[in-house]
């Protein structure tokens, strides 16, 4: 009898669903059981995510993999930028098999690549940035960075097989960031692939096709494959 896949998708900071949801169509498609949590104080405005914690954020996350593992034999968890983050203290604390993280930080912020942005489009980026200074409060990016330092000595935990995509053109987390990662879990052998004309958005950039495509391959190589 062959297994029954689920997968936990968790978007990103200050983010909602829409994140993800090119992917998380794409494993609904494929016969996939999914669970894409909106995580606690997101998708409401700045007001219910200046009240909600890192703790609430990570709550969501376990809760939607406690759904899944009820309707599931085996578990990917795909976590965006922040949700990588969750998704490591989830491979850390229960059966995962497979982690995929697109473009999580280690090192946060690219401000170079930040700067050829404006260089290259300054009124289009400069609003792009301008919105997310007026729409994430201080206190959320303060529970951001906590969540960042309390993960790096979690890694070293996580030892399912782990898949990192990253964008090149991220201007929100630094791309060398996955070189660290992969060196900080206990995951034997973390596979890097990188997407050479993509920005942080990379489910809804020029390569999403292709980063969907390698992640359902890398799915059916970990998880169906007996």
């Amino acid at each position: 009898m062959t297994d029954t896949i689920g997968c936990l998708v968790i978007h990103g900071f200050a983010g909602d669903i829409r994140d993800v949801l090119p992917l998380a169509k794409a494993l609904r498609e494929e016969g996939y059981h999914v669970e894409c949590p909106t995580l606690e104080g997101h998708g409401l405005g700045r007001r219910h995510l200046g009240r909600s914690t890192r703790h609430d954020w990570l709550r969501s996350a376990e809760e939607a993999y406690k759904r899944l593992s009820m309707r599931s034999d085996r578990i990917v968890v795909i976590g965006f930028s922040m949700g990588g983050l969750l998704a490591f203290h989830i491979a850390s604390r229960y059966p995962v098999s497979l982690l995929v993280t697109l473009n999580t930080p280690y090192y946060y912020w690219d401000l170079r690549q930040a700067i050829n942005y404006l260089q290259e489009d300054f009124a289009v980026h400069s609003r792009r940035y301008l919105r997310s200074m007026v729409k994430i409060p201080v206190r959320s990016m303060l529970q951001f960075r906590r969540l960042l330092a309390e993960t790096k000595p979690v890694l070293a935990q996580v030892s399912c097989p782990y898949v990192l995509l990253q964008a090149k053109r991220d201007d929100t987390v630094r791309s060398i960031s996955a070189e660290q990662l992969a060196k900080s879990v206990k995951s034997l052998s973390p596979r890097i692939a990188y997407y050479d004309r993509s920005g942080h958005m990379l489910l809804h950039g020029p390569e999403r096709d292709d980063v969907i495509a390698y992640v359902l391959d890398t799915i059916r190589e970990h998880c169906t494959a007996d």
